[in-house]
């Protein structure tokens, strides 16, 4: 997709992708080759939570799975 086209989709947060926070950590210990259930208990959710975040995180970085969504964290010195 051509830069223009994300610049439309409205303000964008630092990462570029419009990931929160949360979603930043979350993605780190993914490309870190940690489970749904492993990042759940370190950061104090549920793994139903960690998975509707690791949903998210794959709709905005275009992702099609965790090693699509590592190679975005390491391109992106997420990792």
């Amino acid at each position: 997709m051509p830069p223009e086209a994300h610049e439309q989709r409205g303000p964008r947060s630092a990462n570029g992708q419009g990931l929160s926070r949360r979603e930043v950590e979350v993605l780190r210990l993914v490309a870190a080759g940690e489970t749904n259930q492993a990042i759940g208990r370190r950061l104090g959710i549920s793994a139903h939570t960690v998975e509707r975040h690791v949903a998210n995180i794959y709709r905005k970085i275009e992702a099609r799975g965790r090693a699509d969504a590592t190679a975005y964290a390491i391109r992106h010195g997420l990792a």
